[in-house]
C-alpha cells in the first residue's frame, strides 16, 4: 500500500493536498480491491492484476483533470449507505448530513410524511425513509436524469421513494397532498461566489443545482416556502440547508410568508447553515 500511496502522491501533487490524497487513494482502493478500509490497510502488500492497473491508471488521469473522486469511482457514503452519483447529481456534502440528523432527532415519531425537493442523488429522501421505514416519502427535482440516478439509489438501498420530476420555480403538475415535513437543499451558490470554488466543483458539478442569480438568491426558498404554507400540515416543519450568508434574510423572508417560528442551525463549523420553520 505503501508504494501504491507514493504513486498517488506523485500522480496528484500540486492538485490535492497530502491529506486528500490519502484520502482518494484510500477509496479509490477500496473501489478497486472490493474492500473496506480495515481490509485494505490489514494487508501487508497488495498485487494489482493487469486489469486494475489499467482502471488504476485512468482513474489517475481523470482526477489529474480534477474530476471528483466520487465521480471517478461512481459513488460516495452518506451517513451509513452507498450512493450512485455522476455529473447529473451533486455529491452530497457532510452539512447535509447534519441537516438530516437534525430531522431524524427532532422528528422521533416512526411514522409520518416527508417530501424532498431538489432531491439530485435523492440523499436526503433515501436516508430518512431507511432510518423511517414507515414514513411515506416523496422527492421531486427538475432534472430527469437526477430522478433516474435518485430511482437507481432507493432500489440499490431498497428504500420505496416515490419520486417525480417538476420545477418547482414554475411547476406543471398538481400535488395535491399534504405532508408533515417538507426539506430542500436547493440550488443557494451566487454567481459572485464562483471565484471562490475550486475546479473540481465548477468543471464537474451541475452548476444549475449550484447556482442562483446574485440579484435573487432566494429565488427556491421564496418558491418552496410558498409551496409549504398550502403543502405542510397542522404542526408541520419546514427544513432547508441555506447558503451562510443568507441566514437573516431567509428568517426574515419565511417569517413574512406567515410561519410561525423560524430556527437558524449552525453546522460543525459554526456557519449558518440549515433553517427549520413551523407552519
Amino acid at each position: 500500500m505503501h508504494n501504491i500511496l507514493n504513486h498517488f502522491i506523485e500522480s496528484l501533487s500540486g492538485i490535492y493536498s497530502r491529506n486528500e490524497i490519502q484520502c482518494i487513494c484510500s477509496q479509490v482502493m477500496q473501489h478497486l480491491c472490493n474492500c473496506n478500509k480495515a481490509a485494505l490497510f490489514a494487508t501487508n502488500g497488495i498485487v494489482l492484476t493487469d486489469g486494475q492497473k489499467e482502471k488504476l491508471d485512468f482513474f489517475i488521469k481523470r482526477l489529474q483533470a480534477n474530476e471528483p473522486v466520487q465521480y471517478v469511482i461512481g459513488y460516495c457514503d452518506f451517513f451509513d449507505i452507498k450512493l450512485h452519483v455522476n455529473k447529473s447529481v451533486l455529491i452530497p456534502r457532510p452539512e447535509t448530513e447534519e441537516l438530516v440528523e437534525w430531522i431524524l432527532n427532532d422528528n422521533p415519531k416512526s411514522d409520518g410524511s416527508l417530501f424532498d425537493i431538489c432531491t439530485g442523488s435523492g440523499c436526503i429522501a433515501i436516508t430518512i425513509k431507511k432510518y423511517k421505514p414507515k414514513f411515506t416519502v416523496s422527492a421531486l427535482d427538475f432534472s430527469d436524469d437526477a430522478i433516474h440516478v435518485a430511482q437507481e439509489n432507493a432500489e440499490m438501498n431498497e428504500c420505496s421513494v416515490h419520486f417525480l420530476t417538476d420545477d418547482i420555480l414554475h411547476p406543471s403538475k398538481a400535488i395535491g397532498e399534504r405532508f408533515d415535513i417538507i426539506v430542500s437543499n436547493p440550488p443557494y451558490v451566487m454567481e459572485k461566489e464562483k471565484s471562490a470554488m475550486s475546479p473540481n466543483v465548477l468543471d464537474y458539478e451541475p452548476s444549475v443545482a449550484l447556482f442562483v442569480p446574485n440579484e435573487d438568491p432566494l429565488r427556491f426558498y421564496q418558491a418552496i416556502g410558498a409551496f409549504g404554507q398550502s403543502h405542510l400540515n397542522a404542526g408541520g416543519k419546514l427544513y432547508f440547508e441555506i447558503n451562510e450568508t443568507q441566514g437573516k434574510a431567509t428568517i426574515a423572508l419565511l417569517k413574512e410568508q406567515g410561519y410561525k417560528y423560524v430556527t437558524l442551525k449552525k453546522d460543525i463549523f459554526g456557519k449558518d447553515r440549515m433553517i427549520r420553520a413551523d407552519i
